[in-house]
């Protein structure tokens, strides 16, 4: 059996110190993975001894090896630098960018950005939130993002038009995502998050007891004071300056406490002034980055852990704290009520104040002795690794298992070669292979699209910048003109036949039929549209015309635009034919590529054509080039400058550049004699 080659970038360090409930995400996926997936991950080195960047080394998480790519170090992982860290990733990402290529099958992303490198990637994308995507416009959200969420959800939108499967630690995450994205809805999941019991696991008493005291000694703590634990990062989203409020009216209660600090971020100078200013430095000890044994001794020895973030997922510390056997004090934030049982377990503040958080802090400390414990580790039994991440797993080989299949027969692996006419960049392909490409993006719902370019098409690009930039963008451009095909047979050295769009609009709805694919149509007028399905259905039998709309003969707003998207991908169409006329229909496709996921393909007049309001040039025309004279004589009056005029100047520029081409080739065939 072939392996499931997964490969994961995010900039982690699974066998460094590095603060954060992802980095352990990622850890434990690498760690329970069976046997047949084999995961390799591409991140950031903590250790640039140990772990170069620009290296492949073999790491070991307990016992399980995995292939580690870093493509950048970082001194302290626990602080921020000026340089946003996940820039710093992206420009390593740039620079050995050749890691990408080989020797995986699925690509696994835990952040939107990088999934930029893989814009173009036959390989199958599986994408995991770790927060509800609209903890953006928090306003204690502390992402790179918050000042411009809007820029954020429109570059969202695009990279998720090329996911094929979502996972989320958050259900309401999940709702929200199905709701952006309808057309993803069935491939996106809830996947909680889960606590590795056999690191993170009770003691008894006594070895409870002993261990307190060592951990008292080495960090000179009031061993008969209660313990307040919290582990993550200091940063606005775990918010701890509400925690050292609370410790210091607590102690003026007369409480005695120590707070146990596991973590470090860009807020600990704040607090260093904080905890200065209330009086509580004997309450209050710094850990700093701690290993994952370290984290789970003191889990031990504490008496309550303290989460009062502002927003979370599924917190990964909170479970290994259960799983310690330690009771919980939790703002009611993500899936935390999952798990934290108030008055069994611990307590869950009412509301996100101070006041409310001081109260269930109390009630834990009051209550720590009975709570401690069975009824915090039993609460997180059903959050195994291998339970929690088998449908993970399941969903790899099932992934793989496609690409393999389309990798044995997608001919769009190996790319057409381009050639140039008349300053057009244009695919030298033959009507079966353009087939084949694009009934593979479509499969995948990839968000691209196709031109077929023919003279008016080629000479508008040559005086047009916009209609240029749009046949330059393009995924596929054919060559649907007679001339455009003779130009390309002579560049290509070979005989290039015409990929019109007419016809290959007919041989995509027939391989469309055969194997599932939903088309859309859009363009032209009601009653077009609708000969156009009835003939289209009539002659394929099986095909699912999922959607169809006849725009409005004018500039459409932003909120029409928005709801054609929306219509779009809730239709889950692989193909959409856009017969908007030239230039209107590419610079339609040009702007709207990432936002519907679909193969958009522009295709003129075949609307009318197939529907049959207008009579297309006969066969023999079409095979000597003159289909143009065809259109001529039925429409003279609308037609006669614009092939007077576009196919003079394609004549006079495809002779300057045939010219070239014979010259240069003139000279090579002599030097060669010559020499």
């Amino acid at each position: 059996m072939n392996p499931t080659r997964v490969r994961i970038f995010y900039p982690a360090d699974p066998v460094g110190i590095v603060p954060g409930g992802i980095d352990t995400f990622i850890r434990g996926m690498i760690k329970s993975a069976p046997a047949d997936v084999v995961i390799s991950l591409v991140g950031m080195s903590t250790d640039a001894q140990q772990r170069p960047p620009g290296v492949w080394t073999t790491c070991h998480i307990d016992g399980h090896p995995f292939e580690f790519f870093p493509v950048l170090a970082v001194a302290d992982a626990g602080q921020r630098e000026r340089l946003p860290l996940v820039v710093r990733f992206m420009a390593g990402l740039w620079r050995h960018r050749e890691v990408m290529r080989e020797g995986f099958d699925v690509i696994d992303l835990h952040r939107i950005e990088p999934a930029l490198f893989f814009l173009r990637d036959h390989r199958p994308r599986n994408m995991f939130f770790h927060q509800d995507p609209s903890f953006l416009r928090l306003e204690a959200s502390d992402n790179l993002w918050r000042r411009l969420p809007a820029a954020y959800e429109r570059l969202e939108a695009w990279i998720m038009a090329r996911v094929h499967s979502v996972w989320c630690v958050r259900e309401s995450g999940v709702q929200v995502l199905r709701q952006r994205y309808p057309a993803l809805a069935r491939q996106t999941h809830f996947v909680p998050t889960w606590v590795d019991t056999s690191v993170f696991s009770p003691v008894n008493e006594a070895e409870r007891t002993h261990l307190r005291a060592d951990l008292a000694r080495a960090w000179e703590l009031d061993v008969n004071s209660r313990w307040v634990i919290s582990v993550g990062r200091l940063d606005t989203q775990k918010n701890p300056q509400r925690l050292l409020q609370s410790i210091a009216q607590l102690k003026a209660e007369g409480h005695t406490l120590t707070w146990l600090v596991v973590g470090d971020g860009v807020l600990r100078p704040e607090l260093d002034r904080l905890v200065a200013q209330a009086g509580i430095q004997a309450q209050v000890c710094f850990l700093g980055l701690q290993s994952t044994a370290q984290i789970s001794q003191w889990l031990r020895a504490a008496d309550v852990f303290a989460l009062p973030s502002a927003y979370e997922g599924m917190p990964m510390a909170l479970l290994e704290a259960l799983g310690s056997g330690l009771p919980a004090a939790v703002t009611d934030v993500g899936e935390v009520r999952r798990v934290v049982h108030p008055g069994v377990n611990g307590s869950i503040a009412t509301d996100q104040t101070d006041e409310a958080w001081t109260v269930a802090l109390r009630e834990a400390l009051t209550h720590a002795a009975a709570w401690r414990g069975a009824p915090a580790r039993e609460a997180i039994e059903p959050y195994q690794p291998e339970r929690v991440l088998a449908p993970v797993y399941e969903n790899h080989r099932a992934l793989a298992r496609r690409n393999r299949r389309t990798r044995a027969t997608d001919v769009s692996a190996q790319a057409p070669r381009v050639h140039r006419v008349i300053g057009v960049a244009v695919h030298g392909m033959d009507r079966s292979q353009a087939v084949q490409r694009i009934m593979a993006w479509a499969r995948r719902l990839e968000s691209r699209y196709v031109c077929f370019c023919n003279v008016h098409s080629a000479v508008l690009a040559s005086t047009q910048a916009t209609h240029r930039q749009a046949l330059e963008s393009a995924d596929l451009v054919a060559p649907d003109g007679a001339p455009i095909a003779w130009t390309l047979s002579v560049k290509r050295g070979q005989a290039q036949a015409r990929v019109d769009g007419p016809d290959t609009m007919l041989a995509l709805c027939e391989a469309a039929a055969q194997q599932g694919v939903r088309i859309g149509l859009l363009g032209s007028t009601d009653e077009v549209l609708a000969l156009l399905t009835e003939r289209l259905c009539k002659a394929y039998p099986g095909l699912q015309v999922a959607y169809s709309h006849s725009p409005p003969f004018r500039a459409q707003t932003a909120a029409e635009e928005q709801q054609v998207c929306d219509d779009i991908r809730a239709s889950q169409v692989g193909l959409l034919f856009v017969g908007l006329g030239c230039p209107k229909q590419e610079t339609w496709m040009q702007r709207h590529r990432g936002r519907i996921p679909a193969v958009m393909l522009g295709v003129g007049a075949a609307f009318d054509f197939h529907a049959g309001t207008v009579q297309r040039a006969p066969a023999w025309l079409q095979s000597l080039g003159l289909e143009w004279l065809h259109r001529l004589a039925s429409e003279p009056r609308r037609l006669w400058w614009r092939y007077l005029s576009f196919n003079t100047q394609f004549v006079c520029k495809s002779a300057v550049d045939l010219a070239r081409i014979l010259m240069r080739r003139s000279k090579a065939l002599i030097s060669h004699l010559v020499h």
